[in-house]
């Protein structure tokens, strides 16, 4: 397993944990995950962790952590959908990608 296996492998268990404990509730007033029809999910994913981060960097503190980690479980999905097929090379240019729009938003 490289680094990123393990990450995401990490990152799947600790949301398990915390929805088996009931800490994995999902605010309804707020839409988290767009559904685009057309768009495959890997393409769907990417864009609502875009959107997440973009949007977390205009909330208040409590709320922009619960968004950055609501994009890391995404992030987590997207990773394991396209190492399962195969496509190592595109998670890594997506995680890169990914925290180049952190830091950038950060700034």
């Amino acid at each position: 397993m490289n680094a990123f296996d393990i990450m995401a492998e990490a990152k799947m268990r600790q949301w398990e944990k915390s929805k088996k404990e009931g800490n994995a509730k999902q605010s309804t007033s707020k839409q988290l995950v767009s559904v685009s029809s057309g768009d495959s999910l890997e393409k769907q994913l990417f864009a609502d962790i875009k959107r997440l981060i973009k949007r977390s960097h205009q909330e208040e503190h409590c709320l922009r952590e619960a968004t950055l980690l609501e994009a890391e479980k995404l992030q987590v999905q997207l990773s394991t959908r396209l190492e399962s097929s195969g496509c190592y090379y595109l998670a890594k240019y997506l995680f890169d990608e990914i925290n180049k729009l952190r830091v950038n938003e950060g700034a």
